[in-house]
């Protein structure tokens, strides 16, 4: 975000703050890098007016789904984001535009989620990201971020329960903001409160057959061989 200041400065010192401000599509004023990384067609970086629509990006920039995929769902700016889903496409990406519920623009650098992809092992990659940056400095990082790894872990390998659905339930309260020394663990636990929000059965679906739907082969399916 500061280089993305800096190498705006010089077109504002030179054409004036109004021509920037009037670059933008929504109140906020002028344009944003956006980026676009998953299964998509070109997955690229733009610089666009501030306030175009993930739709926008999606479709026009980003040419659409690629390899037989479906859009599910997206992280529209780094990984300390929340999900956003397909009634959300049309919502104007930028600063003030995003309803409490729904969260934050971030960076802007999306990630595509596909209906290819299991929400859950997803969910888990972050998770194992932020277990590993955590500095240790304050308990409920230090302790709870690779407690949420190990428990998506179990619904991968096919182990969680239940009660463990519950405990990530209770980590997004633990380690929401006010509770850290620094910004780390809520954001860790955007993507996690938002994902057992909008894929809530696929956390039970991993329950239920004891193992990944998107792996080849299930826990259960592994028993019974």
């Amino acid at each position: 975000q500061n280089v993305e200041t800096l190498y705006n400065l010089p077109h504002i010192m030179n054409h004036g703050a109004e021509w920037y401000h009037r670059l933008s599509r929504t109140q906020d004023g002028g344009t944003k890098m956006y980026g676009i990384s998953g299964r998509v067609t070109n997955p690229g970086w733009w610089e666009l007016p501030l306030g175009t629509t993930a739709r926008e990006l999606l479709e026009r920039h980003a040419g659409g789904m690629a390899d037989g995929a479906r859009f599910r769902s997206l992280l529209p700016g780094g990984i300390s984001t929340a999900f956003m889903i397909e009634e959300h496409l049309d919502l104007p990406l930028d600063f003030s535009s995003f309803p409490s519920d729904v969260g934050r623009l971030g960076t802007g650098t999306m990630i595509i989620l596909d209906d290819q992809t299991c929400p859950v092992g997803f969910v888990l990659n972050l998770e194992k990201f932020f277990a590993r940056e955590s500095c240790g400095w304050c308990t409920p990082c230090r302790e709870g971020l690779p407690w949420v790894a190990k428990l998506l872990m179990a619904f991968e390998e096919g182990r969680a329960t239940n009660d463990d659905l519950s405990l990530l339930e209770m980590h997004t309260k633990w380690l929401a903001p006010g509770h850290t020394f620094c910004g780390l663990a809520p954001g860790a636990m955007a993507p996690l409160q938002s994902a057992l929000k909008y894929f809530r059965e696929d956390f039970e679906r991993h329950i239920t057959i004891g193992g990944c739907p998107w792996s080849k082969k299930s826990a259960q399916q592994r028993v019974l061989a």
